[in-house]
């Protein structure tokens, strides 16, 4: 089984804290093999097992404090790469939560949570995948900084369904109730935050459709590298980051592996891939994703997959798909709901 990752740049939290408790973060990151460089790559990744290590040293080292909420004060929206941004700029509530379990292998390959849905809850479950310290402290952080966001984006302030814990409580119980009201259990068999879900159905007022759809494919191709490890996926990400400001060559294609044009040929090859045609699908996926949203006039979406005319974005999407991108959409908006 291949080692599970986590986004080194959630260890920035953990930085925060530490600093805002006047302590030199470097120290706790080398003990847990983390190199501090790290975290100021927006895709680098760790083992998974070094958080466990950290939160379980930074538990014996603070004895007195519930780490889990501690920490969460110290949250920021983008830590998740552009996770965070684009889930509150969902339409709603249920829409955010929908997200975060679509692309969660982003920021951790256990690919631990689970959303269940019922007609009056909605129930963001996590399965355990670190020791019994380190995961007590992540399953408060996790539930507290998911339940912030949604009171601040739907507005809710009542009580939610329900609360639970797969560890025993770190401290009183009452801090607890205090975050989460009278519903909060210990000693579970499932971690669960259980949500009214009438509160996450309205329209929310961050939404925002143009951060979905400059983000979206970005993070379905993050999470597709993640999953793949390989060096087309990698290279699709590559094409999409230079999108719509310019394309990228092959040459520089090359250089962003750290490998000459001749090797990434040949290992292209080996994936039974070659650049134009990774340039052409990663093209492709993104003019398809655009003209699903009717907000975007042909010329945006020519704009967007990187051509400065829109007759020969025209031509080339037919090259790709065998249509033209207006009989694209028409056909999509034709198919039955």
């Amino acid at each position: 089984m291949s080692e599970q990752t986590i986004l080194a740049s959630d260890f920035r939290v953990i930085v925060r804290y530490l600093s805002a408790r006047g302590i030199n973060a470097d120290s706790a990151l080398d003990a847990a093999g983390v190199l501090p460089m790290a975290l100021s790559q927006p895709r680098a990744r760790v083992p998974a097992q070094q958080l466990g290590e950290l939160l379980t040293q930074l538990s014996h080292q603070f004895p007195e404090s519930n780490l889990g909420f501690e920490l969460a004060d110290h949250h920021h929206v983008t830590d998740p790469h552009m996770l965070g941004i684009t889930a509150v700029a969902s339409a709603t509530g249920i829409d955010a939560l929908r997200r975060i379990i679509r692309y969660q292998a982003l920021v951790s390959t256990h690919e631990s949570l689970r959303l269940v849905e019922s007609e009056s809850t909605v129930t963001l479950s996590k399965s355990v995948v670190q020791n019994e310290a380190a995961e007590h402290i992540i399953q408060v952080f996790l539930f507290t900084v998911v339940l912030n966001a949604i009171r601040n984006i739907t507005g809710f302030k009542g009580d939610i369904a329900g609360v639970r814990f797969t560890g025993r409580a770190q401290g009183k119980e009452s801090l607890y109730r205090a975050h989460f009201g009278p519903r909060a259990a210990f000693s579970q068999s499932e971690a669960e935050l259980i949500l009214p879900r009438p509160v996450l159905e309205p329209p929310i007022t961050t939404a925002n459709v143009d951060i979905l759809t400059a983000n979206e494919p970005m993070l379905a191709s993050l999470v597709r590298s993640v999953r793949e490890k390989s060096l087309a996926a990698t290279v699709k990400l590559a094409i999409l980051d230079r999108l719509p400001e310019r394309t990228l060559t092959e040459q520089e294609a090359a250089d962003s592996q750290n490998i000459s044009l001749r090797t990434f040929q040949r290992r292209l090859e080996s994936e039974n891939s070659r650049y134009r045609v990774l340039m052409d699908q990663t093209r492709t996926e993104l003019a398809e994703r655009l003209l699903a949203d009717s907000n975007y006039a042909l010329s945006e979406v020519s704009y967007y997959c990187g051509f400065s005319e829109q007759a020969s974005f025209s031509r080339a999407f037919k090259r790709w798909t065998g249509q033209t991108p207006s009989r694209y959409r028409e056909g999509l908006l034709a198919s039955p709901a």
